[in-house]
């Protein structure tokens, strides 16, 4: 049989082992607890940035959205301006040349008016039948100067207006192009962020390896029990044997 001395040792060194694995059972289990803990923090902090990444995105494309609207509009508004711009440009062209065959057109009845006074003069002159021919024929041809010279007049007008014209035309296009030009590209949204990835769940000690750890210990505690007693016994021998 086991001295009590050896069995005290023993208990008390199968407590102590019980102990301490319960107490690391214990800290393995905070420990993991700690860090799944962390995790989830980490995960959600995460997944709030990348949700505000995507409504700032969401924001900016809404606002470069708007911004093309009101630059489609200014567009349709420049491009109504310009028509008129040349339409004005062209009415006024116009009311030019319209001033112009006017005064042709009086230049005209002065001209006749004065070919004909020049016919009564020289009627009148009595001069010999073929003096008075030839005046008369001067007086036609005068009249036939004075008329080319004024229809000259007249095609060159209408011909400084056509050019005119496409001028108008010209400086519409440009300033349509231009206004074209100056159109923001078309926006496009932006990707979306990727999802934040969560970290495996850690896995604390099982119940299992707690259970082991005080057999474990409780079998070292009676080993130390029995080697205590072993020794005494080895050692009260000697003495006596001494």
């Amino acid at each position: 049989m086991c001295d009590p001395v050896s069995v005290t040792l023993g208990a008390v060194s199968a407590a102590g082992g019980m102990m301490q694995a319960q107490a690391q059972h214990k800290a393995a289990k905070a420990a993991a607890a700690r860090q799944n803990h962390i995790n989830e923090l980490n995960y959600r902090n995460n997944l709030n940035i990348a949700k505000e990444r995507d409504q700032a995105k969401a924001r900016d494309y809404t606002r470069k959205l708007q911004a093309a609207a009101a630059a489609q509009t200014a567009l349709a508004q420049q491009q109504q301006l310009n028509v008129q711009e040349r339409n004005r440009a062209s009415i006024a062209a116009q009311q030019k040349l319209q001033e112009a065959g006017t005064e042709i057109a009086f230049e005209q009845q002065a001209a006749i008016a004065k070919q004909i006074k020049a016919q009564g003069t020289v009627l009148a002159s009595q001069q010999s039948g073929q003096s008075m021919l030839l005046s008369l024929m001067d007086t036609e041809r005068q009249l036939g100067f004075e008329d080319a010279q004024l229809r000259a007049s007249m095609v060159d007008a209408n011909k400084a207006y056509r050019i005119q014209e496409y001028g108008f035309d010209l400086d519409k296009f440009t300033a349509d192009v231009m206004a074209m030009n100056r159109l923001p590209a078309a926006p496009t949204a932006q990707q979306a962020s990727f999802a934040p990835i969560k970290e495996p769940e850690v896995q604390g000690p099982s119940g299992l390896g707690l259970m082991g750890g005080m057999l474990s210990a409780a079998a070292g505690g009676a080993a130390m029990g029995v080697g205590t007693h072993a020794a005494g016994k080895k050692a009260g021998i000697s003495i006596m044997g001494g």
